[in-house]
Parts: C-alpha cells; structure tokens; sequence
C-alpha cells in the first residue's frame, strides 16, 4: 500500500530519453550576486569562466590573481513539486492510510469486515428458521430482526464512509496527476582558477566541477487504476446489498414467523442467496495494477492482493558531471586602428553521465552503488572564445562576446533498472520469473553557447549586462532557458563592495532572479558571498556562492 515516504521520495528527482545543455550559469560568488553576468565586466580569475579575453582588459598595475576556493549551488523547483508533494504527503496520504491501513482502528476494511460478519450472522438465523432449536417463534423473530438490523448498521457504516472513500481517491488521484512530470532541478558548482592578466599576453589556468540534476516523478496509469477501483469496488458492494432490499425481505419473514404463518422453502433460499450475495460479494471486474490484474473485493472482503497491492510509480534522476581543465590565453590586437582583445580558452573535460530511477514505494535506502552502477565516464577536448572591446572617452564603457563548448559533445547515460521493482510474474504465474524493469537511457548534449555583455566601470561603480544570444535546452524536464541579466557593483575604497543584480528567463514567464551580495578585499585578500532568489517565491529558485581570492 502507498506508504509516507512514497512522497517523500517522489520530491526526489528524475530523467528522460534525450536531453541537452545545462543553462549558462557560471558559479563565482561576483557574478552570481550581479545577477550572473560577466562576459564584459568579470575580473582577472573570473575571467576564463565568462570571456577569457577579460584577461587582457586588466589595468597595467594588475599582477596575478588567485581564486581558491570557489563555491555555489543552485536549486529550483519551477512548478513548486516540493511543496505540493509535501502538502499531500502531509494531507491526503494519511488519509488515505487510515482508510485502508489495518493497523488503523476503525479503518475500512474493519467496516467492510463488520458487514460481512453481520451477513453470515444474518445468514445463519435465516438457515435456521425451520429448524427445531428449543426457540420459540417469537425468539427466532426477534433474532431474525436483530440480525437485520445489524446488517442495515454495518451496511450504513459501510455506506457512510464510502463517501469518504472517494473523496480521498479523487484528491490522491488528482493531487498525485498534479505533480507528475513536474520539474526539480539543482546545481552544484565547485572551482579554483589561478591568472596572470595582460595585455600583450594574459594566461590563466582554472580547474572546475559542477554537477547539474534535472528529475521528476511519474504517476503511472496502472497506479492511478488501483487508487481509483477502491471507491468503486466498494460502490458496487454497498449498491448490491441496497439492491436486495435485504431488510424488508427479513421484516416480512419475521413478522411471518412471529404469527406463525408458515414461511415456504423458497422464501428462505431466496432470502438465503441474498445474504449470501453480499456475504460472499467479488468484484465482477478485475482492475489492470503493477503486480497485474486484481480485485479489489473478494468473498466479502477488500482482497489481500488490495490491501497490500504493489504501485510502480517512478522517480527517476539524470544528471551530468562536467570536470574542467582549462588554460585560457588573451592578448590585445588592433584591429582597423581600434584595440580589441580575443581570449581563448581550450579545455580538457571529463564527462559523467547518471542515471537513477526508483519505484515511489521503494522504502529501502538509497545505496551509493546503485547510482554509481549507471556512471559512464567521457573524455573530451572542448574550446571557448572570446573578444571584448573598450570604448568611451575614458574607455570606461566594454562590450564582450563569447562562444563555450564550441566543438559541443553528446554523451550518453545508460539503462536504469528501477530500484524497488519486485521481480514480478505478470503472468500470474509463479513457476516463471519475471524479469526487474528498466527505464530506457539516452544522451546528454553539451552543445555551444553564446552570450553577449556591455559594462561600464569606474573605480567607485561598476554595471554590467549580459544577454544570451540563443535559448539554451534544459538538461531533461525544467524549462529552457535564455538568461538576460543586469547588476551593479559599489566599490568603497577598494575594500568593501557591495552587489546587486535582476535576472530573468526570456524563455518562460514568472523566472526572475533577484541577487545580493558583497566582497572584503583587505590588502588582496577577497571574501565574496552572494545569494539569490525568485521574489516572488524563493522556493521556485535560490541560490548561494562562496569564494576566497588573492589579487595582487
């Protein structure tokens, strides 16, 4: 039966059979708190992750620079899965267990047991109305009546909380259709880069880590076949006791018996095979599950295959590791009398494809093995460029342009066997085994991606905007993204800076990002924090970066 920690499982996460690139979204704590840009206004050591001509945009004094270490995570539920997934977990699935666990006190199946007892007591005093059993005719009538009316109060108990039945049927069917296919997606960013910035000749070596997940749950047919039969399983059971008009029949019998009038043979078995009917009720239809076709009533009782029927809702996750080894290089040309700088950055990448996927009621603990026996490692020579320009009076304003992963790369991620998934017989049959279901793999693409950037930049004030020049495809089930973005950066005596940045997905509506943050720069040493999030609700989307640098 469904248990809690089915949906507290199915907040977890999931996959799909072709999927692609992971949005533009570097993870340093400067550019995150401007809003996430940077192609025209990243620094020395940021620069091999926005625009790796940056590097030859440095002021003449400026000497190396180091950032170690440098730290972010991105989280964003889009369609708010966690919270609706909480709410049902909280709300309905205990409602739900309390109607059908039976560990429950008066759950209903003790009100569907009670009623089939009170028809074989029922049952019984009608086998011995002509019997000689010491009873006076008025004892059996009053027996007779006391029987039936036991029957109508458990067949009116039953009756009452079918519609509680069904009103919690509905709310799981609808809430768990709700979330299913809903989005969750996470990112978490690690890096270290080492620069010597310059205008003739710059170079930097960076060495970074980012996992991207993309998931969702997935509420199956046969699941939903199964919650809804419950209600009308037990709708056909009460609506065929009502049928029999079994209280009337009784009454007319007793008050017989009762005068004395005689009460012939086929009065009784046609009474008799009424009770028996309700007694014995099975469910005329059977219903399509994951452990194959059931009945929900069977001799009068919700069957055994009902009470603990096997669900194969899934949760899936696919996720993609990138490891980065990177050596820009930049310099300065003049090109048609005007100083442009063009960086680029070749990279060693190490690409690692996941793919895990579990049953909604799998209650055994996630095992780093099982995600690890879908890992499939790549290797793969990538290229960034970039160019920037100043221009301005006093060469305050820059407009930058850069292209990353440039020679793309498609990688594929392997079958997933559903963890949890018994190894059924859907045949029914026990003498063959069944074989542990499979979700299909497919591929990650890691295709190029452009961006363009302006900046204006003094020595107390600094703003910047970036645009992506091309929607960028979701790694599996969230939206796709082309990021615009704005921030700007107050510079107190160059040691205190404090950030601010707006950014939005051009790609879907209700996607803007709002950022804080600041920086200590004593003597060199930087400390940069920055957070941010969905205004109008944080849990569609927050983030956080911490980084450490040394600039000389």
């Amino acid at each position: 039966m469904t248990k809690r920690s089915l949906l507290a499982v199915a907040i977890a996460t999931l996959g799909i059979q072709s999927v692609q690139a992971a949005p533009f979204l570097p993870m340093d704590a400067r550019g995150l708190a401007m809003g996430n840009t940077g192609v025209a206004s990243a620094k020395r050591a940021h620069a091999p992750a926005y625009n790796p001509s940056l590097l030859s945009q440095a002021s003449e004094d400026d000497d190396f620079a180091l950032i170690f270490p440098q730290v972010g995570v991105n989280l964003a539920d889009e369609e708010e899965l966690v919270d609706s997934a909480q709410d049902i977990n909280d709300d309905i699935v205990p409602r739900f267990e309390d109607l059908f666990d039976d560990s429950q006190a008066g759950n209903f199946s003790d009100n569907v047991e009670a009623l089939a007892n009170a028809a074989d007591a029922l049952a019984s005093q009608i086998a011995n109305i002509n019997v000689n059993d010491g009873r006076t005719a008025l004892q059996k009538a009053n027996d007779l009546r006391a029987a039936a009316n036991s029957f109508d109060t458990n067949l009116n108990s039953v009756n009452n909380r079918l519609a509680e039945v069904n009103t919690v049927t509905s709310d799981l069917t609808k809430s768990l259709n709700s979330i299913s296919g809903d989005p969750l997606r996470g990112r978490l960013g690690i890096g270290a880069a080492l620069a010597i910035p310059s205008k003739s000749f710059a170079a930097a070596l960076s060495l970074s880590g980012d996992v991207t997940f993309s998931g969702r749950a997935f509420f199956t047919q046969e699941d939903q076949n199964l919650i809804n039969a419950y209600g009308q399983a037990a709708s056909g059971y009460v609506q065929t006791a009502l049928d029999e008009n079994i209280s009337n029949q009784i009454n007319t019998i007793a008050q017989n018996v009762e005068d004395g009038a005689p009460v012939n043979n086929s009065q009784i078995t046609a009474i008799a095979n009424s009770v028996d009917q309700v007694a014995n009720y099975t469910s005329p239809d059977t219903v399509t599950t994951a452990a194959g076709d059931i009945r929900i009533f069977n001799n009068g009782e919700l069957s055994a295959e009902a009470k603990d029927a096997d669900l194969n809702s899934q949760v899936q996750v696919v996720a993609v590791a990138v490891a980065e080894l990177a050596l820009s290089f930049s310099r300065e040309f003049e090109i048609y009398g005007e100083n442009v700088a063009i960086g680029i950055t070749p990279k060693l990448q190490k690409v690692s494809t996941l793919h895990y996927a579990s049953e909604m009621d799998n209650e055994d603990d996630i095992e780093t093995d099982d995600i690890e026996d879908s890992r499939e490692d790549y290797s793969k020579v990538n290229l960034d460029i970039g160019a920037s320009y100043r221009f301005g009076s006093e060469g305050n304003w820059m407009i930058g342009l850069v292209g990353k992963n440039l020679l793309g790369g498609e990688f594929d991620y392997a079958d997933a066997e559903v963890k949890g998934s018994p190894v059924r017989d859907y045949d029914n049959n026990p003498a063959t085994p069944a074989t542990p279901l499979y979700l299909k793999g497919g591929s990650i693409a890691l295709d190029p991606q452009y961006r363009a950037g302006v900046s204006y930049n003094s020595d107390w004030f600094n703003i910047a905007a970036d645009i992506d020049l091309m929607e960028n495809d979701p790694v599996a089930f969230e939206n796709p993204t082309q990021y615009a973005a704005i921030g700007a950066e107050l510079d107190i005596f160059s040691t205190l800076q404090l950030r601010l940045g707006y950014r939005t997905n051009m790609s879907v509506a209700d996607a803007d990002m709002v950022s804080v943050g600041f920086g200590l720069s004593p003597f060199g040493i930087h400390l940069d924090i920055a957070a941010m999030a969905n205004p109008s609700d944080p849990e569609k989307e927050a983030g956080v970066a911490l980084e450490t640098g040394f600039y000389f």
